[in-house]
C-alpha cells in the first residue's frame, strides 16, 4: 500500500474517523481560512499500521502515534495543541507582514 506524502504548500491532517481531536483541528484550520488537505487514515490502519506509522516517523523525524498528525508545507507541527499554537503564531506573522 501506498501512503500519501504531506502536501508541499498548506496543512496535510491525517486523521481517522471518529476522532474529536481530527475534527477540532479542521474546523480551526477552515475558521482561519487556511489551506488543507485531509487524508483519512482508517485504510491505512486496518491494512498496514505498522508501515503507515514507520511512513509517519519517516516523514516526520520522529515516532508519532495519535491522530491527528498535521504537516504544514510538508513540515510536521504535531497534534492539536501543536496546531493551536502553530495557527497562533502563523497568524502573527502573517499580520506583521502587513
Amino acid at each position: 500500500m501506498e501512503f500519501k506524502n504531506p502536501e508541499s504548500v498548506g496543512f496535510t491532517v491525517y486523521s481517522k474517523s471518529g476522532c474529536k481531536n481530527c475534527t477540532n483541528v479542521k474546523d480551526l484550520i477552515k475558521e482561519n481560512n487556511l489551506l488543507y488537505e485531509e487524508i483519512n487514515c482508517d485504510e491505512y490502519l486496518l491494512e498496514n499500521k505498522e508501515d503507515f506509522l514507520n511512513f509517519i516517523e519517516k516523514n516526520a523525524g520522529k515516532s508519532y502515534k495519535t491522530f491527528p498528525i498535521v504537516f504544514y508545507d510538508n513540515k510536521f507541527v504535531g497534534g492539536l495543541s501543536h496546531t493551536i499554537e502553530f495557527i497562533d503564531k502563523l497568524l502573527v506573522s502573517f499580520e506583521d507582514n502587513f
